[in-house]
């Protein structure tokens, strides 16, 4: 969540004068970056919405929309030298990207470890946090651990509250979400993490993805073409509203799914995005913060198996995972996972992945509070209302065996 959302335009000034509108914003970025050309996908259509959404719902203070602006600015300026990049270099454009693998599955259901420990086989390429928040000029495979943008987005990084570092694993050489790449489209569920927006989540979750995905298959050919290795291995939980629009880009698309009792998740869930709400001055009514995120990923999940009926010449393009395997032995799910794709582990793949097993034990940064009574959320309720998802998966429920 970090990769897109931490920078700040260097004109603060003018940026704090200026009306938070797609129009002035795109006028201010073109300014600064000298550039003009967008690319191909569209998004002024979307920049326009979540704009609209943040001045009539967000409740937001002149200090906090004049932070909104400059973080808006800043992946508008970004997205153009992105883009310039990809028009100075030919051989972005003729990258394939072929069988890409994507974890999704609920948050806090392991997808963000999981990805990590795939992500540490040296033959694997994901998108890292100091890559996509510094994507320009393209990482190269000769300075790819001493570039200096890693110190800056390790620095960055380090200025967040350890209670959410203590929540969600972050680090400059980790691997980052696609929702952090699909910011430069502007439909990214990261703009709704850390501030109310319902009109724009709303708008988010029923519109096309396409443009989305342009620009996501975009930074995967820009971070490849001078920095390659065998195979993409990515994720993101907000996947599961849009399989369609995933499989319509990466047709050779490969799932892993992971599976976890809803009432282990729905209040983690809740408190961290609480917590971000809080962190940018937002007030927060925990429970109706609580129900409305149970409802969200409730219609994700549901998208995700009538999708998954829909389509069963794609079964084996799946593989379902459960958290409680995952936490009891990860090497031993991960050869499930390769077994299932037809993938090879090796002396090197096994030694790396222990590796960063030893480095981010479970706590490593702290412990996170919180109740799911105080989100208004019961065991009982949770296990209601995703009945059907627990018993489709046979997700093993919290103090059960297996």
């Amino acid at each position: 969540m970090a990769g897109g959302s931490q920078s700040q335009s260097a004109d603060g000034d003018a940026v704090t004068a200026m009306p938070l509108g797609a129009e002035e914003l795109v006028a201010r970025a073109q300014e600064h970056a000298k550039l003009d050309d967008w690319g191909e996908p569209p998004f002024r259509d979307a920049l326009d919405i979540l704009c609209r959404s943040f001045v009539a719902e967000s409740g937001a203070t002149p200090e906090q929309t004049a932070i909104f602006k400059a973080q808006l600015l800043a992946l508008l300026v970004k997205r153009l030298r992105f883009y310039a990049d990809r028009a100075t270099h030919p051989e972005i454009a003729a990258q394939r990207i072929e069988t890409p693998l994507f974890v999704i599955g609920f948050p806090r259901s392991g997808t963000t470890i999981l990805h990590a420990l795939l992500a540490s086989d040296p033959r694997a390429r994901s998108p890292l946090s100091w890559e996509l928040a510094e994507p320009s000029p393209p990482p190269r495979s000769d300075t790819f651990t001493s570039d200096p943008r890693i110190a800056r987005q390790q620095a960055a990084i380090e200025m967040l509250p350890a209670t959410f570092r203590a929540m969600h694993a972050m680090g400059a050489t980790l691997p980052d979400e696609c929702n952090a790449i699909m910011q430069l489209a502007f439909r990214s569920l990261n703009f709704a993490a850390s501030r109310p927006l319902p009109s724009y989540q709303g708008w988010l979750l029923e519109t096309d993805m396409a443009p989305a995905f342009s620009v996501h298959r975009h930074m995967l050919q820009h971070l490849q073409a001078f920095a390659p290795r065998d195979n993409w291995v990515l994720k993101a939980p907000p996947h599961l509203f849009h399989l369609d629009a995933l499989f319509a880009a990466y047709r050779d698309a490969r799932i892993v799914f992971t599976h976890r009792d809803p009432a282990s998740i729905m209040a983690s869930n809740a408190s961290l995005i609480s917590f971000l709400h809080e962190m940018t001055g937002n007030a927060v009514d925990k429970k109706k913060l609580g129900s409305d995120e149970t409802a969200k990923w409730k219609l994700g999940m549901d998208r995700t198996m009538r999708f998954r009926d829909a389509h069963p010449q794609l079964a084996d393009r799946f593989v379902d995972v459960q958290y409680a395997d995952l936490i009891r032995d990860p090497l031993a799910l991960v050869e499930v996972v390769y077994d299932h794709f037809g993938f090879a582990t090796d002396a090197d793949a096994i030694s790396a992945m222990k590796g960063f097993i030893a480095a981010n034990r479970q706590g490593k940064h702290g412990a996170h509070h919180y109740t799911a009574e105080e989100f208004g959320l019961s065991r009982a309720g949770l296990h209601e209302s995703f009945a059907d998802y627990i018993e489709r998966y046979s997700v093993a429920l919290a103090g059960e065996a297996g």
